[in-house]
């Protein structure tokens, strides 16, 4: 059964100009001593676990470079760049990004969650990301397991 979710997508961090990601860094450590000094166990929430590219299967948002650096990604046929059209991940979710669990796993305890419920592996668990052709559909697409 499908429980799509609507779900605001960030760049990958090492995508970010380095400006950015320099304030991002600093609100992490922030965040990381305001947590220790209140004594809380949990992690605090960070850009990239938490806020910008989650896991599952999604359609469109940001590619996730999980195993190589970000690169772009053109079209064979014409040289224009290319949009992330899928990706297929080996699990919904996972313990290191809670905060991406889906609705539907909320209420369920935590021994009965299913973590991959596709049953789906790509690579050594990785994720498949498939890219379109802004300029024409019908080009090839073009794929990156990571």
């Amino acid at each position: 059964m499908l429980h799509p979710e609507v779900v605001a997508t960030y760049p990958y961090a090492d995508s970010l100009p380095p400006r950015l990601w320099r304030k991002i860094d600093s609100w992490e450590d922030a965040e990381a001593r305001r947590a220790e000094r209140r004594g809380q166990d949990e992690e605090p929430p960070t850009y990239h676990h938490d806020l910008s590219i989650p896991q599952g299967f999604r359609v469109g948002g940001f590619p996730s470079w999980r195993t190589t650096d970000p690169q772009a990604v053109n079209c064979e046929a014409c040289a224009a760049p290319m949009n992330l059209l899928l990706t297929l991940d080996s699990y919904e979710w996972s313990g290191a990004d809670g905060s991406w669990m889906p609705i539907e796993e909320g209420n369920i305890a935590e021994r009965l969650r299913d973590r991959c419920p596709t049953q789906l592996t790509f690579g050594r668990d990785g994720l498949l990301n498939i890219f379109a052709c802004q300029a024409d559909p019908g080009h090839p697409h073009r794929w990156s397991l990571q």
